[in-house]
């Protein structure tokens, strides 16, 4: 879920409305550490550079003006809404040659809907090397990263993937549909792997979509909105950091 493929407004409201949704404790935090929480935002996976790189994600995320005000308001909410919710959430990076940015996974459904489990999976080569070119720009006309440095654009990636966990958490129908998605998603992608080369082209391959592919699309709508916001506050903020 999550995996990267339309103006701020109804589909923006219809993310943040969630976060009123997600039960709620208050967490201490210590940036870019690992703790022994058992709920939040959880680092426990990341070592090393990776730790070193959340580190710098999250002082963008907690960068705030002068009066105190977060910089970055869209990103401050969804990460707060996680990060201080009983659901675990590991956060996880990678560098492989996977075509995707950042994924966001329900590993567990808690039945009581309180404590569900899940992965962000933040793929840093894939980040990297993501094109800003005008073939990259989206059918609205923004282009992912555009003026963004490194860091900047992992924080953009997260921001789209906290989207996903905020709105696939706020219920636990919600959460197991996310579950039912990745699984048969992964198991559709084996099987057209292992089809005849000339059948996964074509008009054939367009007949393989299915109403849990259409579904899985039309989720990323409000992610991407809130991405969008998420970039023009990065942009915005440059010459306050």
């Amino acid at each position: 879920m999550g995996t990267r493929q339309a103006v701020i407004g109804a589909s923006m409201f219809l993310t943040l409305h969630g976060l009123a949704n997600i039960e709620t404790e208050a967490a201490d935090r210590v940036p870019g550490r690992p703790s022994s929480r058992t709920s939040g935002l959880r680092t426990d996976r990341l070592c090393g550079k990776h730790l070193e790189r959340w580190q710098k994600i999250e002082e963008l995320v907690m960068a705030e003006d002068g009066d105190g005000q977060p910089l970055h308001p869209t990103l401050r909410q969804l990460w707060d809404a996680v990060d201080t919710s009983r659901h675990a959430i590991f956060v996880e990076m990678a560098g492989s040659k996977g075509y995707f940015a950042g994924r966001f996974e329900v590993r567990s459904v808690d039945p009581e809907g309180e404590a569900h489990e899940g992965v962000i999976l933040l793929n840093l080569r894939a980040i990297d090397r993501t094109s800003t070119g005008p073939a990259a720009a989206r059918a609205d006309g923004f282009i992912p990263f555009e003026g963004l440095g490194k860091n900047e654009r992992y924080a953009e990636v997260l921001g789209h993937e906290l989207a996903h966990a905020v709105w696939h958490l706020a219920s636990t129908n919600r959460a197991r549909l996310a579950e039912r998605l990745q699984g048969q998603l992964e198991e559709q992608a084996r099987m057209l792997l292992a089809m005849d080369p000339n059948k996964r082209s074509g008009q054939g391959l367009q007949e393989q979509e299915t109403d849990l592919e259409r579904l899985a699309r039309d989720l990323e709508g409000p992610a991407e909105t809130a991405e969008r916001a998420i970039w023009e506050e990065l942009k915005a903020s440059r010459g306050l950091r």
